[in-house]
């Protein structure tokens, strides 16, 4: 058994150091969560679900390795069954360490005019914040040299 230990905690460690605490938050409280001062943000909207999202998602956590200056935040759209089994399942396999966020909230007019008035509410979609306010948005699957661009601009 003393053996066995060790080798246990080898190939039991890297799926814990993955683990993510998805917070939940409503649609009152997007405001703030686009309001960072102290760094520029990149909020990246998504769910576990959705094909293009899949796609670029290993983009955006490369990148928020290579930009520790900025601050990235994973805002999921998906529904309230997803919550937060899923959603922390698709963290891990994907190795997120980046804020993860859940947006508690179905009916889109509530929140879409919040975060853009002009965004139709496809996902995926990336809200790109500097440190002096909002900056751009972008609706559709962002490809990684388009990603690297915009994070060079902030």
């Amino acid at each position: 058994m003393k053996k066995l230990l060790p080798v246990l905690l080898f190939f039991c460690l890297p799926a814990f150091s993955f683990s993510q605490e998805v917070t939940r938050i409503k649609a009152s409280d997007l405001d703030q969560l686009m309001q960072y001062k102290d760094s520029p943000v990149v909020i990246n909207l998504w769910a576990t679900w959705c094909g293009p999202c899949i796609k670029e998602m290993p983009h955006f956590v490369k990148q928020a390795a290579k930009f520790p200056q900025v601050k990235f935040v994973f805002l999921s759209l998906d529904m309230k069954d997803a919550y937060p089994a899923q959603i922390t399942k698709f963290a891990r396999r994907h190795k997120i360490r980046s804020s993860l966020v859940w947006l508690d909230e179905s009916n889109a007019n509530k929140y879409a005019a919040k975060i853009d008035p002009r965004w139709e509410g496809s996902i995926p979609a990336t809200i790109f914040i500097n440190k002096g306010g909002y900056r751009k948005f972008v609706e559709g699957m962002i490809k990684e040299e388009e990603l690297i661009k915009e994070l060079r601009s902030l």
